[in-house]
């Protein structure tokens, strides 16, 4: 496809995504924490149909880099808030676009490592959203990590999801889809990253820390 196509197919596609979220919100039908990882989870899981739709790598990371720019924005100034974050000092909105541009100027033209990024924003994706919604509701065993307090709870929803994202992107990305070692180990280290974590820092660790992981060892 056409990578202006490609861009104005992506447009289209977040705004959507964007708009619902803060529709659902502005009506009282979703809270804040919610309309957030709509978001998250909308706009991370098109790092799929991006590796399919695009050619250049260029045109693949232009429209993040604006969200880059637009986030940064937005979080100083308060503009979108199903895409802000709680904590004036949390950056994970500005960090999220920028892992995309990040994975794919360091993997795109890599052997394998378009699943490898595709795996690493996947769980970040889902895997966190995951731990967030499942620590929130469900979480009663909590552990530290550093300053930081977890549940055991949202640490396993975010292993499960992060081996499922893992699975996924070998599967329709990859030569060939990812053994089981690669799968779990992925999910472990992801998991460990995101529970380390702070100030939004798990939405560039998690999804770089994952897809290298992926890239580099001789699967």
């Amino acid at each position: 496809m056409n990578d202006l196509y490609a861009t104005l197919i992506s447009v289209a596609y977040i705004g959507a995504v964007v708009g619902s979220a803060e529709f659902l919100r502005r009506s009282g039908r979703i809270g804040f924490d919610l309309s957030r990882k709509w978001v998250h989870v909308g706009v991370g899981t098109w790092i799929l149909p991006t590796t399919l739709l695009f050619q250049s790598p260029f045109w693949a990371a232009f429209l993040p880099g604006i969200f880059v720019l637009a986030n940064a924005v937005s979080h100083r100034l308060k503009l979108m808030k199903a895409m802000d974050e709680e904590s004036g000092d949390n950056l994970g909105t500005t960090l999220f676009p920028l892992a995309f541009v990040l994975a794919i100027a360091l993997f795109w033209n890599r052997d394998g490592g378009k699943a490898a990024l595709v795996a690493g924003i996947l769980v970040l994706a889902w895997g966190d959203a995951a731990a967030a919604l499942v620590g929130k509701r469900f979480g009663r065993h909590r552990y530290a990590v550093g300053t930081n307090w977890r549940s055991l709870e949202g640490s396993a929803a975010m292993l499960a999801f992060s081996a499922l994202a893992i699975a996924v992107a070998g599967q329709f990305v990859g030569s060939e889809p990812y053994g089981l070692l690669p799968i779990l180990g992925g999910a472990v280290l992801a998991t460990g990253l995101e529970a380390g974590s702070r100030w939004g820092f798990d939405n560039l660790l998690v999804p770089l820390g994952t897809a290298l992981f992926l890239w580099g060892l001789p699967w």
